[in-house]
């Protein structure tokens, strides 16, 4: 399965890639999106502000290619880019494909969350099958505050989306690639979602 990680000039490029190898997926690192692939991947790390500036000069050819039929994944980051927009580095555009927006985690903790930090499935389906009340690894000051269904949820002084997808779009807060068993588990039903 052909697998495209975006390079936006920010993102954990190699990490993910090695992840997404080591389950099979034929892997290229490039910034041209086309609609050549099966999967392309938004990495995680970085901020709004300086990813929406791809997402701006791109978004014709990501919305273009989403259309035809190519599944998107996006991790952190990469999740938070597919909103309407984000208030990272100021008020920038995300690609609108999920409804809502990303602001700070608005609670008295620590920020940003990093570490370990428990998931919680309130319905099966068959991305988060098997996630239930497991550790992932999250690295963020800044959160999806959306209307969308949402089944997998985190917890940091509030309640936030871990998982959320529809069609063929696919957004973490969670970095998998950093997630260990429970990462490579998230993967393996994105592989088992893919060819369904």
């Amino acid at each position: 399965m052909k697998t495209l990680i975006v390079d936006y000039g920010v993102g954990n490029l190699f990490s993910i890639a090695s992840a997404l190898r080591r389950i099979g997926l034929d892997v290229v690192i490039d910034s041209r999106v086309s609609s050549e692939y099966d999967l392309i991947v938004f990495p995680g790390v970085g901020n709004f502000a300086s990813v929406s500036k791809f997402i701006k000069l791109n978004a014709s050819k990501l919305n273009e290619v989403r259309s035809g039929g190519t599944s998107f994944l996006g991790i952190c980051i990469g999740m938070h880019v597919m909103l309407e927009y984000g208030f990272e580095g100021g008020v920038n555009r995300g690609l609108g494909w999920f409804k809502g927006f990303v602001d700070r985690i608005k609670a008295d903790v620590k920020l940003p969350h990093i570490g370990w930090d428990r998931i919680y499935v309130k319905t099966t389906d068959d991305l988060n099958e098997s996630l239930n009340n497991q550790y992932v690894y999250f690295m963020h000051s800044y959160i999806a505050y959306t209307t969308e269904a949402c089944n997998t949820f985190g917890y940091y002084g509030v309640e936030f989306p871990a998982l959320l997808h529809k069609g063929n779009i696919i957004g973490t807060q969670f970095h998998p690639e950093k997630s260990g068993k429970v990462g490579m588990k998230f993967l393996d039903n994105l592989i088992r979602w893919l060819r369904r």
